[in-house]
């Protein structure tokens, strides 16, 4: 008989967090070479900010990232892949740079007063901080 926390097999089952996680894109988005201009979504709303990037299924498939306006701390409690976070200040200029956070962190910067969520890798660019501060200017809002 089988242990009751293990799958057929012998293996461990998921906890459930990772079971219900989003799993994102399972390949590099193949955007990340291209010169295509980054789009920022706006998350103003409670339900906006929840969902996060599960708001968007297919977000690794297009150059675009989250943007949580009024907010100096971030969590990836939930998502399955990891995530570049840049933290701006309330000109839309770059303060810190975290690429590649792990999920189940949480970070914090003081100075901040947006986070852009963008796929793991992006910061791996040479243009990433002209598309950054470009696309702030140009943020869609989503409600």
């Amino acid at each position: 008989m089988l242990c009751p926390d293990t799958w057929g097999g012998g293996r461990r089952r998921p906890g459930p967090c990772r079971r219900f996680a989003w799993r994102g894109p399972r390949t590099p988005a193949p955007w990340l070479a291209s010169a295509g201009p980054l789009r920022l979504y706006c998350a103003r709303s409670f339900a906006a900010r929840l969902l996060g990037l599960r708001l968007w299924p297919d977000w690794g498939a297009r150059p675009r990232g989250l943007l949580l306006p009024g907010c100096r701390a971030v969590h990836t409690l939930g998502l399955a892949q990891p995530v570049d976070l840049v933290f701006l200040d309330a000109a839309g200029r770059v303060v810190r740079v975290l690429p590649r956070v792990d999920p189940g962190r949480c970070v914090l910067c003081r100075r901040a007063r947006a986070v852009v969520e963008l796929p793991a890798g992006y910061c791996a660019r040479r243009d990433w901080r002209a598309q950054v501060e470009a696309a702030w200017l140009g943020r869609k809002i989503v409600v």
